[in-house]
């Protein structure tokens, strides 16, 4: 039954991206981009150094590029994802001012840095980096519907990385009541949306 939600919610989350009104998103990624920038400088517990970060792929996806020129012009180390295939896991690459022009495609045509163009995260101490998680549907509990890789549940299970901040990715839409989930799902910290950033109470 578990498993039939998350493929329902997933298709019906799918479908409402792909027609996203294209003047509404142009100016909901700017206010999304803003409210993350206030979270992650002034509303978490501990100041942020490391941010793991993301560019959009699929139809819908908020553009971050806006925050992540932000945090390189803090002087914070900003990373974006490599998919390692063969191993089901992801690696986090180090990038600069021009980052956008040396992506290169990788694992279903995402974006990605190339393999030694910069510094690998290494997860050793965690208080003070931000994980911004991209996600399909979540709940106020920090229950989060991922694309089914678990790429991300994989990164944020391991010992080292219980202390990070993990903040949620989504349009307001994508807040829903109840999300299906499983034992190994990770939840969230924080959500952030274009109207702003919840800090999640989670169930006992």
């Amino acid at each position: 039954m578990g498993q039939q939600r998350k493929k329902e919610m997933r298709r019906e989350m799918r479908l409402m991206l792909a027609n996203l009104d294209k003047r509404w998103a142009a100016v909901a990624h700017n206010e999304l981009c803003a409210q993350l920038v206030t979270l992650v400088t002034g509303q978490l517990s501990v100041p942020v150094q490391h941010i793991l970060c993301w560019v959009p792929c699929f139809p819908g996806e908020v553009d971050l590029a806006p925050f992540i020129t932000e945090m390189l012009m803090s002087e914070r180390k900003v990373y974006l994802p490599r998919v390692e295939r063969d191993e089901g896991r992801m690696s986090f690459v180090q990038i600069g001012e021009d980052w956008g022009a040396k992506l290169v495609p990788g694992a279903r045509g995402i974006l990605e840095p190339p393999l030694g163009s910069g510094e690998i995260f290494k997860p050793e101490y965690s208080e003070d980096v931000a994980v911004i998680v991209p996600g399909l549907a979540y709940d106020r509990s920090g229950r989060r519907l991922g694309r089914g890789g678990g790429y991300y549940d994989r990164l944020l299970s391991i010992p080292e990385m219980r202390e990070a901040s993990k903040i949620g990715i989504c349009w307001s839409m994508q807040v829903v009541h109840d999300t299906p989930t499983d034992a190994h799902d990770v939840p969230m910290d924080w959500i952030c949306h274009e109207r702003g950033a919840l800090k999640l109470e989670r169930d006992l």
